[in-house]
This record gives C-alpha cells, structure tokens and sequence, in this order.
C-alpha cells in the first residue's frame, strides 16, 4: 500500500489508516480486529436473513424486484446505489432482520468507576452491566408485532437511536465496522437475489447456537438448508 505512486489518493480502508499517520502496529491490529471481528457477525446477519426470506416469500419477491429493477445484472454496485433513498426495501430487509436476529444477542460492560444509570440504579466500580439487543428488538411496545418481519418497518428510513437499537453497541464503543458490514451484506444480498430464489429445506428445526455470535442451526447441526432456484 504505502509503495502504490497513488497511496496519496488511495480511498480504500487501509489507505485512510496510513494516511492518518497511525503506527504500523496500529494499522495492523485495527485491520485485524475488523475483520475478524466483521467475519462471523455478517455471516450470521445473511444467514438469518435468508432464513426470513425462504419464510416469506411475498418479502422476496418484492426485493428480488426492486433488485431488478434499480440494481440488475451488470449494474455496479456503490455506496450511493445501495443507500437507503436508493434501495429502501433492501435497507428495510437488512435491518428487520438485525432486530429480530441480532448478531452478538448478549453483551455485558463493565464500570470502571461508580456510576449511576439513567432510571437511578447505582453500578459500583467493577461490577457488570448487561444488555441484551435480542430482547430489546422484540419489545411489543416499541415494534408492534415483533416477531412478524416487516421491512417496512424501516421506510422511510430514519437510522435508529444507538442506544435504543444496540445491535452495534453504542457510544464511545460502537462497532467500527458497522458501516463496512451493512454494505458488505447489502452487496451479497442484491447479488445473490439477481440471480437466486430461495426455498427452506422441509423438516428443519430452526434454532440457535450459544456461542457469542447468534449462529443458525437445523437440527442441532450448525447449518441452515434450502433449495436455491432461479427465478
């Protein structure tokens, strides 16, 4: 990278590092941590994802359609092309599934110091606070329905609040990935709907795993099955 004659006008992740004048070290463990960290998460994201589609077929349809009609074969793929304004549909599907099947479902902090929560509750220093984003996307009283996945839950788009819709942690600690894994699933999904349709394996029991992330399994085995068609 630092030995490309157009580093200087390089836009890509590592480019941008460097050029902020970051150690190497620094470079090299924030690299590291986003993709490992980005692998398992994004994968579990598509793989719920695909789970609600094979469940509602109407929900595919219409993103295999809007999928043809702004984005289809042969069309490249931008940040701009797969915004929201762009690709609202999409955007809703993405983040329906987020909600109801978070990633990382569990997540604990703990105080450095003694701290007081916003409805009063003491934490003293070194103890654990946990929050868990899979109870918190399927409150009947902020989503009407939770369980039902309604993309149009998320059009027009307005982003949620972090704190409120934790599913890349919030603050200070929010994931630095997040923007770079939306857009990843977002480009897998409209490549993979231009072409394939989706059908649920019959005789699965659906379930997840207990390991951090919130991985699929059929069965007891960590898999997901289904027929891929065309359309």
């Amino acid at each position: 990278c630092l030995e490309d004659p157009k580093f200087s006008e390089r836009k890509d992740l590592l480019a941008l590092f460097l050029q902020a004048k970051f150690s190497s070290d620094f470079v090299k463990q924030m690299v590291l941590h986003l993709i490992i960290a980005g692998r398992d998460t994004t994968a579990c994201l598509l793989s719920w994802m695909v789970y609600e589609l094979t469940k509602n077929q109407d929900v595919q349809q219409r993103l295999h359609d809007e999928i043809m009609q702004k984005l289809p074969p042969g069309k490249a793929m931008d940040w701009k092309s797969l915004s929201p304004n762009e690709m609202p549909y999409l955007n809703g599907v993405i983040y329906e599934a987020l909600r109801i099947w978070p990633p990382v479902p569990f997540d604990l902090k703990m105080a450095f110091e003694d701290d007081v929560l916003p409805g009063g509750w003491k934490v003293p220093k070194f103890a654990s606070v946990a929050f868990i984003p899979y109870n918190m996307g399927r409150d009947p009283e902020r989503y009407p329905e939770p369980l039902h996945f309604r993309p149009e839950r998320w059009i027009p788009f307005n982003a949620p609040p972090q704190h409120e819709f934790p599913v890349f942690q919030a603050g200070p600690r929010i994931c630095l990935g997040m923007d770079m894994a939306i857009f990843e699933a977002k480009t897998a999904t409209v490549e993979l709907l231009r072409h394939c349709r989706f059908e649920m394996v019959p005789g699965q029991e659906i379930t997840y795993g207990d390991k951090i992330t919130m991985d699929i399994k059929s069965n007891g085995k960590e898999q997901f099955l289904v027929y891929v068609k065309p359309w």
